[in-house]
């Protein structure tokens, strides 16, 4: 086992042979490891590809499954036809009737070809939460996926062809496996209803989430960069933010060390480090909430902030009496960061 994930890996692959789930890639047969890995995924994609190729001529008409699992191709004058003719005595006109068997037997090739999609649409989400999870050295949970969660989950990613919207299925799973009841089941509905307009919209807001708030310090900033008023009371009726329409909705936080004030404002990969000598000040900041599925659907993605916005709100913080930092920061753990690069912020 080389690489840092694999003991998650095997917790995934464990999990799905359990439930019967991405089994078009047959994980447990084949030593997935280093380079070996590599080769592996590379084989199924192109496997995938294929089978995604045969389903679409299954349901275009050009090909047919039989019973014992053979593909065959058909003649051009039989592709897509469901009907026959037939000529009525009484008065010689040719009616078109449909022809019951054919109809049957075109529908039952769909329904396989549907089938077919929806397990190569697993299978490639599957392989993305594997890409997930193999750079991630956490120790697996013991807990296991709840089965009503997982197999929501096959029916939604089962339904989507596009590569992006599949990477992103494949988070879902890669976050659950390695924290079972990260996402809710309302979260994945959420998933399943969104537009590619709306994906954008929460990628926007992103940039400008500081501790899981959006802070409201320099409301003219965040509506001279895509965030205006109008646009978070969508967000809000979309239900990914609280509290838009509210006056004065403010959040305290007080010091995170002993003997001296300092609190970390985190913003992805960045955070404002505020300092005070005055260890029971509690900094004030007015603030939009985030939904617990807002939360959850922002965890998925890898952001960058907007750094003159964090410098703007350090700006507004330094106004109340704080020294502030810009700096890098970097996760240890769940509940330890260090930061680094620090830059003073002046009012």
């Amino acid at each position: 086992m080389d690489l840092p994930g694999e003991k998650l890996i095997l917790k995934l692959w464990e999990t799905l042979a359990e439930k019967g789930i991405g089994s078009l890639l047959s994980p447990w047969q084949t030593v997935r490891v280093g380079k070996a890995r590599n080769e592996v995924r590379r084989q199924e994609l192109l496997l995938l590809a294929q089978a995604e190729a045969d389903a679409a001529d299954i349901r275009a008409g050009r090909r047919r499954l039989t019973a014992d699992g053979r593909l065959l191709q058909l003649p051009p004058a039989s592709q897509g036809q469901t009907q026959s003719i037939t000529v009525i005595d009484r008065d010689e006109r040719i009616e078109p009737t449909i022809d019951i068997l054919s109809l049957s037997s075109a529908a039952v090739q769909r329904s396989t070809a549907e089938s077919a999609r929806g397990e190569i649409n697993v299978s490639k989400a599957v392989i993305f939460a594997e890409e997930v999870l193999e750079t991630d050295a956490q120790k697996p949970p013991e807990r296991s996926i709840d089965d009503d969660w997982l197999h929501t989950w096959r029916d939604y990613a089962g339904k989507v062809s596009n590569e992006d919207l599949q990477r992103l299925w494949g988070s879902v799973l890669a976050g659950e496996v390695k924290s079972p009841g990260l996402y809710s089941i309302r979260t994945l509905d959420f998933l399943r209803s969104l537009s590619r307009a709306e994906a954008e919209q929460i990628s926007k807001l992103a940039a400008f989430i500081v501790e899981g708030l959006i802070v409201r310090s320099d409301n003219k900033y965040l509506e001279e960069h895509g965030m205006s008023f109008d646009q978070l009371l969508q967000l809000q009726e979309l239900g990914v933010v609280s509290g838009v329409e509210a006056i004065g909705l403010t959040k305290t936080y007080p010091s995170q060390v002993v003997g001296k004030y300092v609190r970390a404002l985190r913003c992805h990969r960045r955070a404002l480090i505020v300092e005070h000598e005055d260890v029971t000040r509690k900094l004030p900041l007015q603030v939009y909430l985030l939904t617990t599925v807002g939360a959850q659907v922002l965890g998925l993605g890898t952001f960058a902030p907007d750094v003159e916005y964090l410098s703007e709100v350090g700006k507004a913080i330094v106004a109340q009496g704080y020294t502030v930092h810009l700096a890098e920061w970097q996760q240890v753990s769940e509940n330890e960061g260090r930061y680094f690069n620090a830059l003073r912020i002046d009012a």
